[in-house]
């Protein structure tokens, strides 16, 4: 594990937050096959297995279903670090904003890892650089971290 604050849009939080435990309600493959399909459309990792996956394993929708028995919550792909969600919401971002929060005081680095993807590390020492320099972008940060911890399936 990494220590690293995370910087993450409100409503795509809430939205990853809601989905996850919306994964683990369920309790049969139909259940998850249904979810599954009703958040493919979102840009929200909403399942740890897809639709297509639980077709192929030739299982009835009735069959028992758990999401933390799932290939990608076993191997740690799902849900997805919330500093990879980090460096996702800043890959959008412009270059003035990669700018602030690459250059020194924030000093933010990708991080590359051989099995998880891609993060982006912000040392938790320089939070109040990190929110003043947010502000200086126009961007308001909230310190949440039982939403940021509900992003780690907790």
């Amino acid at each position: 594990m990494h220590e690293s604050l995370c910087v993450i849009d409100r409503e795509r939080a809430q939205a990853l937050s809601d989905a996850i435990a919306r994964v683990k309600e369920c309790t049969t493959v139909g259940q998850a096959m249904d979810l599954n399909r009703e958040l493919k459309a979102t840009w929200v990792p909403g399942a740890p297995e897809s639709v297509e996956e639980m077709e192929d394993e030739d299982l009835s929708p009735e069959s028992p279903y758990s999401w933390n028995d799932t290939g990608a919550v076993q191997d740690g792909d799902w849900p997805p670090m919330p500093t990879a969600l980090t460096l996702d919401l800043f890959a959008e971002a412009d270059d003035e904003a990669w700018a602030a929060l690459g250059s020194p005081p924030v000093g933010a680095r990708r991080v590359t890892t051989t099995l998880n993807g891609d993060y982006l590390e912000i040392d938790p020492a320089r939070e109040q650089v990190l929110v003043d320099a947010l502000e200086g972008l126009g961007i308001e940060a909230v310190r949440d971290d039982a939403l940021i911890a509900s992003l780690s399936g907790e």
